[in-house]
């Protein structure tokens, strides 16, 4: 059996487990905003519902368009982001179990430890978040791949991988774009030390020039199309605060300043939890430079790239960082040979990761914690509950008026964005103009509510969800929202 039939079963499995977690996370509200925002956006745009210029110009560039894509060629109500998200991490395992299986591993042996690190805690909080957080997870295991082959060979087919790598993290994730910043003062000790003692300054040159090039490039798309992808980077601040909502009521607030150090150290904490192998692994070989500088380089920017996050208040909340355990862990068991000469102790290692990752989700991310406990003792997250249940009222339903871009989950919970009157449309803003509600549909808030706080049909008619209009009725309401037919 090749490694490559022989990771298709393995593939497979990840790909339905993956699938049914986004599906139970979905349907209970459990999806952190910021991904909710970037998945209606994605599904608005795979029905044609935005503009060519939103589409090329959008970030986080990589996630957006492969949903998309992926939306236009699956059939009507597919959920894309969802199957995005499973078909990222199966890649992930298969490429995994591939290593695993070139680095001497017997078949079992690989097929169990790519389960463990697949579904790692790090890695299942990664899969909720969605097609983004997924795609982070590749790039960076490619990055930590670049890295240990750049320190081995040195040629210029590395150098150029790690520039690539570098241009995927930027364009994957907001949080990928602070990994790739701070990525910059390590990459020279990447390298080999007689290529970096010769011309150090080149060498960063080059393997950053890649993602400078791709990030003027885009921001002159930006420039060309204006206004078109910054709207889908308002979220990421937006889950900078939350986040810092949940770590305020663990240890307090904090000054930014200090908030970013402690970011750093609860990153640092949660790698060397969720992989204690590595650190056993680079103790055992710590006189063999080339297999201990590139983990040592990839685990200083990760905790650096927490400190940018936060100290930068501009590319989201740093726990995703998290998910560099199981990358790590899934790089140093290839690579380096006294993991498969010492397998029990190993196995047991990567046991005792998965048991410090849980650990681990607690330290650096504890608004999550405190949702999924809220959840699991039948106390959810009720507003997006509400959202997603009139978005499922709507379907077959057309030319409904909605502030899809305050309540994103309405687009999730009706399938699809064809049949809404979206900000973007003629009729939602020719609506707010002149004061008249002419739409088949309308669907509104509560205005006493968070989603209803900011919702613009509420505030160009404030009566609207306690009285009605004329000429409408309510055909369907719950705790949060109302839907008039006309």
């Amino acid at each position: 059996m090749t490694r490559l039939s022989a990771a298709v079963p393995l593939a497979a499995f990840a790909f339905v487990m993956a699938l049914m977690l986004v599906a139970l996370a979905v349907r209970n509200g459990f999806v952190p905003d910021d991904s909710v925002r970037l998945w209606a956006g994605a599904t608005s745009a795979g029905d044609g519902e935005i503009s060519i210029g939103r589409i090329v110009a959008a970030y986080p560039t990589l996630p957006f368009v492969a949903t998309v894509l992926v939306a236009l060629f699956s059939f009507d109500g597919a959920p894309a982001p969802a199957l995005l998200a499973a078909g990222l991490l199966a890649l992930v395992a298969g490429l995994w179990f591939g290593s695993f299986r070139a680095a001497g591993f017997s078949l079992v042996t690989a097929a169990i430890i790519t389960l463990i690190l697949a579904f790692h805690p790090a890695l299942l909080r990664a899969i909720v978040g969605g097609p983004a957080d997924l795609c982070l997870v590749l790039f960076l295991y490619l990055f930590a791949t670049a890295i240990y082959d750049l320190r081995v060979r040195g040629t210029a087919s590395e150098v150029m991988a790690v520039g690539l790598a570098l241009v995927g993290l930027a364009f994957s994730h907001p949080v990928g774009a602070a990994i790739a910043f701070a990525s910059v003062p390590f990459l020279i000790f990447a390298a080999q030390p007689t290529l970096a003692a010769s011309s150090a300054l080149n060498v960063v040159v080059a393997l950053v020039f890649p993602a400078v090039f791709a990030v003027g490039a885009f921001y002159y798309l930006a420039w060309v199309f204006p206004g078109a992808g910054w709207s889908f980077f308002a979220a990421p601040a937006e889950s900078l605060a939350a986040w810092r909502a949940g770590v305020a009521a663990v240890i307090g607030d904090a000054p930014p300043g200090l908030l970013a150090l402690d970011a750093s150290l609860a990153i640092a904490v949660a790698l060397a939890l969720g992989a204690p192998l590595v650190i056993v692994a680079l103790g055992l070989a710590f006189r063999r430079r080339p297999l201990v500088t590139p983990a040592l380089v990839f685990t200083a920017t990760l905790i650096t790239a927490a400190a940018v996050a936060v100290a930068s208040g501009i590319v989201g909340e740093p726990s995703v960082i998290a998910v560099g355990a199981p990358v790590l862990t899934a790089v140093v068991v290839a690579r380096v040979p006294l993991v498969r000469e010492r397998l029990t102790l190993f196995v047991a290692l990567l046991a005792a990761g998965w048991l410090g990752g849980a650990a681990s989700i607690v330290i650096v991310d504890p608004l999550t914690v405190t949702q999924l406990s809220a959840l699991l003792q039948g106390d959810g997250n009720r507003e997006r509950l509400d959202a997603l249940a009139v978005g499922g009222a709507m379907v077959g339903r057309d030319g409904i008026l909605a502030d899809t871009d305050n309540s994103p989950a309405v687009v999730l919970g009706r399938g699809r964005a064809h049949g809404l009157l979206e900000p973007a449309s003629e009729p939602f803003a020719l609506a707010l103009l002149f004061g008249r509600l002419d739409a088949p549909f309308v669907a509104v808030p509560d205005p006493q509510s968070n989603a209803g706080a900011n919702d613009r049909i509420d505030k160009a008619f404030p009566a609207l969800y306690r009285h009605g209009a004329p000429g409408y009725r309510v055909i369907y309401q719950n705790t949060t929202w109302r839907l008039f037919a006309k």
